[in-house]
């Protein structure tokens, strides 16, 4: 088991462009059957985010046991978390 964080880019596990919702729930399929605990998910590069994509990202991340933390986050992508996250509150 690792009890470090790791750390994932996801320009590099998915696109530099998120558009489909499936490809956070795919991302966090594989984040939740891994080892790790604790997980930075680098946004460095990102140039575009979906609702759909911010969505269903916060959805399954409000449901992981995993500790999650966004990082690197561009500051023309952290609005739409944002505005997402307040569906949620």
């Amino acid at each position: 088991m690792n009890d470090g964080i790791v750390k994932i880019k996801v320009k590099d596990k998915i696109h530099e462009n998120l558009g489909m919702n499936s490809s956070a729930k795919n991302l966090f399929k594989e984040l939740n059957n891994s080892q790790n605990k604790e997980i930075n998910i680098d946004f460095s590069d990102v140039v575009f985010m979906s609702r759909s994509f911010a969505q269903e990202y916060i959805y399954q991340k409000n449901k992981s046991k995993k500790k999650i933390e966004e990082i690197n986050v561009p500051n023309d992508i952290l609005p739409m978390f944002e505005v997402v996250q307040k569906d949620f509150e």
